[in-house]
């Protein structure tokens, strides 16, 4: 009798936990079907009441459905060619430089390769670069000298007035004062939420002040490179960058595009 209850019990363990597999959407894998089985045949042959036998019954169609999700959980990263971002990375880190070069060696496939390359085409294209004329000049006779290359910083937009330096002083206090108060929320915050705005003209201005931010060393960027996703973290004190020490900079692109997108997100 006692043998028999704890059949039972053993029976209505694998009915809960095969209906909380296919109820919660987890990995189906985590049931081990094979050990199952193995349980109900052993116990199959000491059913005597009805009772038992319809519980039987229901353990039998509750392991069905659990083979069922494994065989949809393979035909779905089978077809999808999927790969755990985890094992990859592990993957990596274990490999030296040697394998993880030649491994980049086997999957280089130019478009061109040497020996498709006749030595005459081959002295042509070095002769072109060769008497190339250098950028400078070739900017200056199609632009000509009044169009220089270079970028505008703060102090040139000042000079030109299309900005004042109390203008952009307080709005860079403004931002920094909303960057901080992040801090009790969370340590970082989403680069492209927080340079957000309603208005594309508004986001370019945010993000332009938010590149002060941190040039002056007020806040940092934090790279995730699982994710894809670049964090402002704002600092408690700022850090002052020492002149000795080579500045890094982070290219953001953000144009039209970039804004329509992420305000499609934010709707």
């Amino acid at each position: 009798m006692q043998k028999s209850k704890v059949s039972l019990e053993d029976l209505i363990r694998i009915v809960e936990m095969c209906k909380t597999v296919e109820r919660r959407g987890v990995d189906p894998f985590e049931v081990n079907v094979k050990a199952s089985l193995e349980k109900l045949k052993k116990y199959l042959p000491h059913w005597k009441l009805l009772d038992e036998l319809l519980l039987d019954i229901e353990a039998i169609n509750a392991i069905s459905s659990i083979i069922k999700l494994q065989s949809d959980w393979i035909k779905h990263r089978s077809s999808s060619l999927y790969i755990d971002p985890i094992f990859v990375e592990l993957k990596i880190r274990m490999l030296d430089s040697k394998n993880i070069a030649e491994a980049f060696l086997n999957a280089w496939h130019p478009i061109v390769g040497i020996d498709q390359i006749f030595s005459q085409r081959l002295k042509e294209a070095i002769d072109y670069w060769n008497n190339l004329l250098p950028l400078s000049e070739r900017w200056r006779e199609d632009f000509g000298p009044s169009s220089p290359i270079g970028t505008f910083e703060i102090d040139d937009l000042i000079k030109l007035k299309i900005v004042s330096l109390k203008d952009f002083d307080e709005k860079m206090k403004e931002l920094l004062k909303e960057l901080m108060s992040k801090l009790s929320v969370n340590d970082k915050t989403d680069y492209w939420d927080f340079v957000y705005a309603d208005t594309f003209e508004e986001t370019l201005e945010r993000a332009y002040v938010v590149s002060f931010i941190l040039t002056e060393g007020y806040a940092t960027l934090v790279i995730d490179p699982l994710e894809e996703r670049i964090f402002i973290m704002p600092l408690k004190e700022p850090r002052k960058l020492s002149s000795k020490k080579m500045a890094h900079s982070l290219p953001i692109t953000l144009n039209y595009e970039n804004w329509k997108n992420l305000k499609e997100g934010k709707n």
